[in-house]
């Protein structure tokens, strides 16, 4: 039982450390080749685990190896362009000038209920709003409105300029986080006394309250949401 603590252990901190040096955030920004390398590492790991021929050692050196050939080919696609097509995806425009490309949807295994997905996931519910998109490397979608259909901003309407803050959560889920009401500049009295002007007699009735500068308190009271 302790050999696999350590084993576990071990792993997790030398995935952790190539994670680090592939130098991805998230997953949703992985390319391909970085997502089959992490399946190849942890596949390295669960050797060492269930198979006691393996040993975490040569698991670290396997890691540690392969952490070095991502670096290199990294290194590589950075000095060297033309070989990024070969290692990477490349960026694929599949909608130019508001008609769909289905040569690059078929390309790219991309069905129609699929390309309707992303773009939905942009806040574009219609093909007719569009008049570029590309499917990037990640397998999200960038796009380009039709100017008619373009977001208006205020300095479109040469309305005056706000400053914008960020929210600061009060209370999650009834519980009172005081380290951001400390940063709010508020005390938990004016707190309570606020809930109290909206007839919420305990912050436990609460799902969330948050402070901005531009706005003050906005609370919204933990309710039952019937189907």
């Amino acid at each position: 039982m302790g050999s696999i603590v350590i084993e576990l252990s071990v792993g997790l901190f030398g995935l952790l450390l190539l994670t680090k040096v592939m130098g991805r955030a998230s997953m949703s920004e992985a390319t391909p080749f970085d997502f089959i390398s992490m399946i190849v590492v942890g596949d390295f790991v669960s050797d060492a685990i269930y198979d006691p021929q393996t040993h975490i050692f040569k698991v670290l050196f396997a890691i540690f190896f392969w952490g070095i050939l991502i670096y290199m080919i990294d290194l590589i696609t950075l000095k060297v362009h033309q070989t990024r097509a070969f290692f990477e995806s490349q960026p694929v425009i599949v909608i130019r000038n508001g008609l769909i490309d289905r040569e690059a949807l078929k390309k790219n295994k991309v069905d129609m209920n699929h390309l309707q997905m992303l773009l939905r996931d942009r806040e574009v519910f219609s093909i007719r709003e569009i008049s570029f998109a590309v499917l990037e490397p990640n397998g999200k979608i960038s796009v380009i409105r039709r100017p008619e259909y373009e977001k208006v901003n205020r300095g479109d309407l040469k309305l005056s300029m706000r400053t914008v803050s960020v929210p600061i959560t009060l209370i999650s889920d009834g519980v009172i986080i005081k380290k951001n009401l400390k940063e709010s500049g508020k005390t938990e009295e004016w707190l309570k006394s606020e809930l109290s002007k909206r007839s919420i007699d305990n912050s436990r009735r609460v799902m969330l309250a948050e402070w901005r500068d531009e706005d003050g308190l906005y609370v919204q009271t933990i309710q039952t949401i019937s189907n």
